[in-house]
């Protein structure tokens, strides 16, 4: 071989050499559509998430996130299904009719204080009741989790002691059950997302608000204008969310890759997302007491806001029960997971 054949053959040889394993970590990037604001600590578990993804993958998955989200919070799946966003999350509220497995943590009196234990028992039970059972339409489930309880707070002097104070207000509710119990209960609702409250809030439209967290009373400065709150002990409701990536982007990744983000979503998730909102939920409660009364709820309220939710949990039974699966032992293995997990009481 003559010597600039050689010389050649020998760079061709280490130019191989450097560059195929740059070539080999090629980097897949997932945009994640978030839909709250940054000051929101769902951003933190994310970036947190984002980056425990990055470093097992070893470079070859870059989760990043819109900058302001491509869809109003109701949207965010369907937007998702048509490539707006690769990957998101979604009130669980807003779920079509065929996915009522994740309800099942939607019902009254589930939630104990505990958003780690609730959203890991949201999940076990998912897992072993509705995940070969439901289909998702043009997405792969990642995981599921919980926030805090939702508040029931008033916006006048008067406190809410009974069914019938709440039936002389206007009361701003998230939409789904918690929306339909006041309704049975003959309450006015205005519904709409967490996101819009403080508008509706502070132009007086309404009397009270029931269904967000004390920390999201906070993060969406509607602290002056509360009161007073009841103060569960147990959850008439706690709005829970769907973890999901674009099904075609899912099927484009690598097997090793898909099972980086399995492992790194479902249980891992859960717990991610669950820590983080006890911590908001606890501190949230302490700093809102500095200006707002707790109270706790009277026995006649209770009463009334089990009766009218009761139908709320018996057609949700019948609905999953004509699916194939048997909704009250569903129900039953999530308060015991629940029961069994819990360990703080943030509510």
């Amino acid at each position: 071989m003559k010597l600039n054949s050689w010389k050649n053959a020998v760079m061709a040889g280490l130019a191989a050499a450097v560059l195929t394993p740059v070539s080999a970590i090629a980097e897949t990037k997932i945009l994640f559509n978030i839909f709250v604001p940054p000051s929101h600590f769902y951003w933190d578990v994310m970036r947190d998430w984002a980056s425990q993804v990055h470093e097992k993958s070893e470079g070859r998955l870059s989760i990043e996130f819109t900058p302001k989200s491509v869809a109003p919070p109701p949207k965010v799946m369907d937007a998702v299904r048509k490539g707006a966003a690769d990957a998101g999350f979604l009130a669980n509220i807003y779920l079509g009719p065929k996915n009522p497995g994740a309800h099942v943590g939607l019902m009254p009196w589930v939630h104990q204080g505990d958003s780690e234990a609730t959203s890991v028992a949201l999940w076990n039970t998912y897992q072993k009741y509705f995940a070969e059972t439901e289909k998702w339409r043009g997405v792969h489930l990642l995981g599921m989790y919980h926030f805090g309880g939702g508040a029931l707070c008033s916006l006048t002097d008067k406190q809410i002691e009974s069914a019938e104070d709440l039936s002389t207000r206007k009361v701003w509710s998230l939409k789904g059950n918690l929306d339909k119990a006041l309704k049975n209960m003959g309450v006015a609702t205005v519904t709409g997302p967490a996101v819009q409250i403080h508008e509706i809030v502070s132009r007086n439209v309404v009397e009270a608000y029931t269904g967000i967290t004390y920390d999201s009373v906070l993060q969406f400065k509607i602290d002056s204008y509360t009161k007073s709150c009841v103060q569960f002990d147990k959850s008439m409701f706690s709005i829970n969310f769907s973890h999901f990536i674009n099904q075609k982007t899912w099927d484009s990744l690598s097997p090793e890759d898909q099972q980086v983000l399995t492992d790194l979503s479902g249980e891992h998730l859960a717990r991610m997302v669950g820590t983080k909102v006890n911590e908001q939920a606890l501190e949230g409660r302490d700093e809102l007491a500095k200006t707002v009364t707790y109270h706790p709820p009277s026995d006649a309220l209770v009463a009334s806001l089990e009766e009218n939710s009761q139908p709320i949990v018996d057609e949700w039974i019948a609905k999953v029960d004509g699916m194939g699966v048997d909704g009250q032992a569903a129900l039953d293995f999530m308060r015991a997971e629940v029961e069994r997990l819990s360990k703080v009481n943030a509510n």
